[in-house]
């Protein structure tokens, strides 16, 4: 479970945390990778507000979760860094500049149409963003390739990918493959009550009102699609 940092000596407050992720908001193109890449930079490199251990953590989660990927990054060390302001600081000053900036850009489009000399710039901003994207991403895996099974979950994972087998299969699948290397779950006596957990067979134990109301089944499977899509 997550705990908020709570020594005020080091805490730069929901106002350090806001303005780092407004910055992040208004300059970080290129998409959530990008984002995250400059989030790393920022909040473990140059500020030392988490390990790059932790960030790894916070990352895995929020791939397991539906939503920004980017943003949730964003609450998380905003939380960590300030507790519940700086969660709240952090998801907005992050998210507020690329609505203002997206409105804008799409009122002058609707008014002055196309524009062909945009091209260029686009050009020239994207092996920038790629050569962000490359950094951190050494970065980040030299810290989570440590031995010779994350590094065969990521050889897998990565052929998987590139093969367009569903994202949300090969987290799922990796995290499995992580938990029956590194725990050994078969020597635990609740492994048979976490399979059951985890089955369809799980289903009646769940209270009666839970799964015979079809909403909550139709509410599951609407937000299921959302978070695979």
């Amino acid at each position: 479970m997550l705990m908020p940092i709570t020594n005020p000596r080091k805490l730069p407050g929901w106002l350090a945390v806001a303005g780092l992720f407004f910055k992040l908001g208004a300059i970080s193109f290129g998409g959530p990778a990008a984002h995250i890449a400059l989030m790393e930079q920022e909040a473990v490199r140059k500020r030392g507000w988490l390990s790059r251990e932790h960030f790894l953590d916070l990352l895995a989660a929020t791939n397991l979760v539906p939503g920004p990927n980017a943003t949730e990054m964003a609450i998380h060390i905003g939380f960590l860094r300030a507790g519940w302001p700086g969660l709240i600081a952090g998801g907005v000053a992050f998210i507020v500049p690329a609505f203002v900036i997206s409105l804008g850009l799409a009122v002058l489009y609707a008014r002055a149409g196309s524009l062909p000399q945009a091209a260029g710039l686009f050009y020239g901003i994207n092996p920038a963003v790629l050569a962000i994207i490359l950094a951190a991403t050494y970065r980040l895996g030299r810290t989570a390739l440590r031995d010779k099974r994350t590094i065969g979950i990521g050889v897998v994972a990565l052929a998987a990918a590139l093969m367009g087998v569903n994202e949300v299969i090969i987290l799922l699948a990796a995290g499995l493959a992580g938990t029956l290397l590194y725990t050994q779950p078969w020597q635990s006596r609740s492994l048979p009550a976490l399979l059951l957990l985890g089955s369809p067979l799980a289903l009646p134990a769940l209270p009666a009102a839970a799964w015979l109301d079809d909403r909550l089944l139709r509410l599951g499977l609407f937000f299921l699609k959302v978070g695979e899509g």
